[in-house]
């Protein structure tokens, strides 16, 4: 009689079925935790949950509730991530930079080809709205960019006062530029009035369709420098786009003000690759007025060695006249002779 009874608690662990309410449950889902009896019951349950039957190993579980099967999962599931972490180390895209390790192939080449013309191009993520509007293309077969340009025609005649725009500009947008045409030729198309684009703004661009192209200064938006929502470089009119922008850094595509004057923009200074790179090698910008010479990357190592044990003898003799007694006579002279042997060694 014991036995039987011990039977029926068995089949009566799970209850009854959920699916179908007849039958004894045999069956748990390892997901929701639905019992069932048979297979038939098991698709209906998937079917009709929408369930995959896969054990969410992430889902919280109670100290109290913890059993040697949540230990053990959890065990495998840190064991999973510790070898999905060490597969990513061998990967071949470790040969990108983080940020960048997962563009397509195409981002790749446009990288890559814009590199061997000294431009540094950068791509945002793809959630990024500047990301989203860029339409540069490459042209693999000819080798050759067609860039995406903002056009800020700087003092427009039409603006609106109620815009929070400092230097008061009027933007266009060309979606694909040849790299091989020069900006005035780029340009013609607003400021030419046997052109369709630059009838249709003639109110807008007035002024800059009366100077014309010949008074027209362009200048590129920096990026990738200290201070570059404040900077700009000069672009020369006569030369192709490929040409002006060499040198540059570039994010997603780049933006260029058209101004009738020789003058940057307001609130804009001139900046040229040169000084760009002192001021991200050694961190300040060149002092014209300085009377010391400033460290440059090209300053030879033996001169920034020597310049840096000058500020050192400079704090050493401070501190010397600070704590030296006044009848220590050979204090002077005893660090004299420490700093000319640091010297010497220096020298050779």
């Amino acid at each position: 009689m014991s036995e039987k009874a011990d039977t029926s608690v068995k089949s009566l662990r799970l209850g009854v079925c959920e699916v179908c309410g007849g039958k004894e449950a045999h069956y748990a889902c390892p997901k929701c935790e639905v019992k069932t009896c048979s297979v038939a019951c098991v698709q209906i349950h998937k079917r009709e949950l929408v369930c995959d039957g896969v054990r969410d190993r992430t889902k919280f579980v109670p100290l109290s509730e913890m059993t040697e099967r949540e230990l053990l999962s959890d065990y495998c599931f840190l064991e999973e991530c510790t070898r999905y972490a060490d597969d990513r180390k061998f990967d071949l895209t470790k040969r990108y930079t983080q940020q960048q390790r997962y563009l397509p192939v195409p981002q790749h080449r446009m990288r890559a080809a814009a590199q061997k013309r000294n431009t540094q191009l950068s791509l945002l993520l793809p959630h990024f709205s500047r990301h989203k509007e860029n339409t540069t293309y490459l042209d693999w077969k000819r080798n050759r960019f067609f860039w995406r340009i903002d056009w800020l025609f700087v003092h427009a005649a039409e603006e609106d006062e109620d815009r929070d725009d400092p230097i008061k500009s009027a933007r266009f947008a060309d979606a694909r530029c040849d790299e091989e045409l020069t900006l005035a030729n780029l340009l013609l198309k607003y400021l030419d009035l046997q052109q369709e684009t630059a009838r249709e703004n003639r109110k807008l661009l007035v002024r800059h369709q009366t100077v014309g192209i010949g008074g027209m200064s362009f200048w590129l938006q920096a990026e990738g420098v200290r201070r570059s929502a404040t900077r700009c470089y000069h672009l020369e009119a006569n030369r192709t786009l490929r040409e002006n922008l060499s040198g540059k850094t570039i994010v997603e595509f780049p933006t260029i003000f058209v101004t009738y004057s020789r003058q940057p923009p307001a609130g804009y200074e001139t900046i040229d690759s040169d000084k760009e790179s002192d001021d991200d090698l050694t961190g300040t910008a060149s002092d014209p007025e300085s009377e010391e010479e400033p460290i440059s990357a090209n300053t030879p190592k033996k001169a920034k060695v020597l310049h840096d044990l000058n500020e050192i003898h400079d704090v050493y003799q401070a501190l010397a006249a600070a704590y030296s007694d006044e009848d220590d006579s050979g204090a002077d002279a005893d660090g004299c002779e420490i700093e000319g042997v640091f010297r010497e060694d220096i020298e050779l």
